[in-house]
């Protein structure tokens, strides 16, 4: 017995009636599964019929910020079982900031291309079908690249570590918790729309669809939710909000990948408490490994489990004066592996955008990822 396509229906409200127009053009030929049920010029008039009407999308015009915001509140507190998609002419990141924080889950720029039109009905149509979190049932696992004071290849670790496992059947979210210096984005070459601040300033309303909305996936098959555009979005941010983020990623994604840095306090406790395994990463030189010696001491003392961190050596020269078993005897730690350095791969890496592992698969730093990401899933299960 075939299985009947479920018709999507849509609300169209847009002062500009030829915008209007164009959409329902767009979507004519589709109204077997889009089925336009509303289209006004008027807001007020259209609040009190998608009540009734319960469209599955609205798509609205918006010329004025204030009164944008404004609208799409309405929206979602008469219909909140709506997807919200703005329209305007701004091109302007307060304006896609606003409309998010809002509500809206999509923002699309006038004159609105098919293409992207139908980019946002069919990612929200897949959201629709198959992510309710209330579903899920298996937690996935949260995995915490670390290092208090930078410059030791965190990020590096992070960004190629989730990339080798998105190669498998996971679905992995990699998140830039560096509030203050995160640059997750910069090594992929992506510019995300949305970021960190669109979830926590939504976690009211969160739900599998509009997480998915918010983050940005990379071709390596990594979803990324980056760091918050304006330092002083971040001050916002509390422990609380992060720590029901990650529950709720980790009710979406098999592997959630945190990269993070700076003290072992606010944000960074709510990390260390939702984190099933935590790598700190370090290098072998003195300094670094005081300050290890140091934090994990920290650890101890704020009652992280000492099962639950692994010891990470990066950029790891085998005949540097320092050994691994140096290392261990001072940190009181096995370390679980060493990471090779290739500087100019990660350099190359870098600067092209592309993961280590995905540039240079026969790297000697990309096998040795291969093999943390194989330990770690072990270690996992």
């Amino acid at each position: 017995m075939t299985q009947s396509i479920p018709v999507v229906h849509i609300a169209l409200i847009d002062s500009d009636r030829e915008t209007l127009s164009a959409i329902e053009e767009m979507l004519r030929p589709y109204g077997d599964r889009l089925n336009v049920c509303l289209s006004s010029t008027s807001f007020n008039s259209s609040l009190e019929s998608l009540q009734k009407l319960a469209p599955k999308v609205v798509i609205l015009g918006v010329s004025d910020l204030g009164q944008g915001i404004e609208q799409v509140k309405a929206i979602h507190n008469s219909s909140p079982w709506s997807t919200i998609f703005v329209t305007s002419i701004e091109k302007n990141s307060d304006w896609i900031l606003g409309m998010m924080r809002a509500g809206a889950i999509e923002y699309l720029l006038k004159p609105i291309e098919k293409a992207e039109l139908f980019e946002a009905l069919q990612k929200a149509s897949k959201l629709w079908i198959g992510t309710n979190v209330e579903e899920v049932k298996k937690k996935g696992k949260v995995v915490t690249v670390y290092n208090p004071i930078g410059g030791m290849g965190t990020t590096t670790i992070a960004v190629n570590l989730a990339a080798v496992l998105a190669k498998g059947d996971d679905k992995i979210a990699l998140v830039d918790l560096n509030l203050f210096s995160g640059d997750v984005a910069t090594f992929l070459d992506i510019m995300p729309r949305y970021t960190l601040t669109s979830v926590t300033s939504n976690l009211s309303r969160l739900d599998a669809n509009f997480l998915m909305s918010v983050m940005t996936q990379h071709s390596s098959g990594v979803y990324l939710l980056s760091e918050p555009l304006e330092l002083d979005e971040t001050i916002g941010i509390t422990p609380e909000q992060i720590e029901k983020m990650l529950e709720f990623l980790k009710g979406v994604f098999s592997y959630v990948i945190v990269d993070t840095g700076g003290l072992m306090f606010g944000a960074n406790e709510a990390v260390f408490r939702s984190s099933n395994m935590i790598l700190y990463n370090t290098v072998m030189n003195l300094p670094a490994l005081k300050t290890a010696k140091r934090y994990l001491a920290a650890f101890d003392k704020r009652g992280v489990q000492r099962d639950k961190i692994r010891i990470l050596v990066n950029r790891f020269l085998s005949k540097a004066d320092i050994r691994v078993q140096d290392a261990e005897r001072l940190l009181d730690r096995k370390v679980f592996l060493t990471i090779p350095n290739e500087y100019g791969d990660v350099n190359d890496s870098i600067n092209k955008g592309v993961p280590v592992v995905n540039l240079y698969p026969r790297s000697t730093m990309s096998k040795a990822v291969v093999s943390l990401a194989e330990l770690v899933k072990q270690q996992m299960a």
